[in-house]
């Protein structure tokens, strides 16, 4: 079957305007994204960080389809605010679809759907598949493919300073009063990759980690099953985010009247965390978590009794060489020009990739070369950075032996970086490295055949 990501969490909200402002104070960033959804009678909005994104849920824009906006509305009777789904990616959701339900999941036939920003115009279009709640313990689970650029879903904009606003999504925390079920369907039938299955029987208390690429899916639930147990719902609970300081953090969020306790030691060596408390949450329960370097020392994953004993084992990947960099030009003729004359670096190639909204020229430089690119559209990424500091150095791309193996590395280390997809040279992947996580520098990771 497909691997399996967190490809965003779902969180009903009464009033979606004062959600808003409440999530951009708390993840000190500001929405990627507005939407509207008449058919269904909701209204959302998008927070995109590092490794997955949060969509606020509400109702409104229409009266829409009552099985939809009625679900919501019974949810929000029945459980207040709070997490409502878990959105699971896929990059083929009709093979999902079928593999699961060979796996005993009873799955809805997979439909198209799409969104606009209506604060852009922007369109993202995405195949989904509900998984009936009888097949999930009750817990709201649906496959996702995407069928837009990763991009046209922008990150959300840090709106605070450097190491104060949530970089990543850590775990998230499912209540289970069945825990043989719970391992069943996550297990068995997604087929995720059990980390860990500790039983704490002075707290009566046990616990199943389940991998989702660099997130973790924490299933929590007693250490002797009850009768009374078996065959309740699970409940989507609690989410914990992944930030660069947490006592920064914990310091901002104070400032702008959020509870907040800690920061204290966390249970994993190595780890600082927080609780966000109060109404600000609405409805989640949220932690803060900063990983220090000791957290990621061999000896501090066995004091914390994660088993990856049952994953293949990792080896650090291999820089090669730096590939090439990246500079913003307004006018590609006239800098490959400049180029040449101040320092007799001359375009070897120049042309428009299929569909792209930029132009780009290639001069070789030893054993590298520099990549002049003129955005086309206003609205381009590199257009943007050139409106906001101007033409000039843009990022560097450094060519690596292996880049599952990096990104994989990398994200064990908890370093933000995007999944691989096609480079626009041939034959080439790539992936990004955040910028928090570069000392603000636009870091490229490309393969090349």
């Amino acid at each position: 079957m497909t691997g399996l990501t967190l490809d965003h969490v779902i969180i009903a909200v009464h009033d979606l305007e004062v959600a808003t402002a409440d999530f951009t104070a708390l993840l000190g960033r500001s929405p990627s994204w507005r939407g509207e959804h008449p058919q269904y009678g909701t209204r959302n909005t998008l927070f995109r960080i590092d490794n997955t994104y949060i969509e606020l849920l509400g109702l409104g824009g229409g009266a829409g389809d009552p099985r939809w906006s009625g679900e919501i509305a019974r949810f929000l009777d029945a459980h207040g605010e709070g997490v409502y789904a878990l959105a699971l990616g896929t990059s083929d959701v009709d093979a999902t679809a079928r593999d699961t339900r060979e796996r005993g999941l009873e799955v809805i036939d997979p439909a198209d759907g799409d969104g606009i920003d209506v604060d852009t115009g922007a369109r993202r279009e995405w195949r989904n598949a509900m998984v009936s709640l009888k097949s999930t313990n009750g817990a709201r689970l649906f496959f996702i493919q995407h069928k837009s650029p990763a991009d046209a879903l922008p990150l959300a904009p840090a709106v605070v300073g450097e190491g104060a606003y949530v970089q990543r999504m850590d775990h998230a925390v499912v209540l289970s009063a069945d825990m043989e079920a719970s391992r069943r369907l996550w297990g068995d039938a997604l087929g995720a990759r059990l980390a860990l299955d500790r039983t704490f029987p002075e707290r009566n208390t046990r616990i199943l980690f389940y991998r989702l690429r660099d997130i973790t899916i924490e299933i929590s639930g007693g250490a002797q099953q009850t009768e009374e147990g078996l065959g309740k719902p699970d409940r989507l609970w609690g989410l914990a985010w992944g930030v660069g300081n947490v006592e920064a953090t914990c310091a901002r969020l104070r400032a702008a009247g959020i509870e907040v306790s800690g920061p204290r030691r966390g249970i994993k060596p190595g780890t600082l965390v927080a609780t966000v408390k109060g109404q600000h949450a609405h409805g989640v329960a949220m932690l803060l978590i900063e990983h220090t370097p000791e957290s990621f020392k061999p000896e501090s994953r066995e004091a914390h009794g994660e088993a990856f004993d049952n994953a293949p084992p990792s080896r650090a990947f291999t820089v090669k060489a730096l590939d090439h960099v990246v500079v913003s030009t307004a006018d590609l003729d006239a800098t490959v020009a400049r180029w040449a004359s101040t320092l007799d670096l001359h375009a070897s190639e120049s042309w428009q990739p299929e569909g792209a909204g930029f132009r780009l020229a290639k001069l070789p430089a030893g054993n590298a070369f520099v990549e002049l690119v003129q955005p086309l559209t206003a609205d381009h990424r590199v257009a943007q950075t050139i409106a906001e500091r101007g033409q000039g150095m843009y990022s560097i791309s450094i060519e690596v032996d292996s880049l599952d193996t990096a990104v994989a590395d990398l994200r064990a280390k908890g370093v933000p970086v995007s999944d691989p997809e096609p480079g626009i040279w041939d034959g080439t992947r790539v992936a990004r490295i955040n910028k928090s996580a570069a000392n603000g520098v636009s870091v490229q990771l490309i393969e090349r055949p």
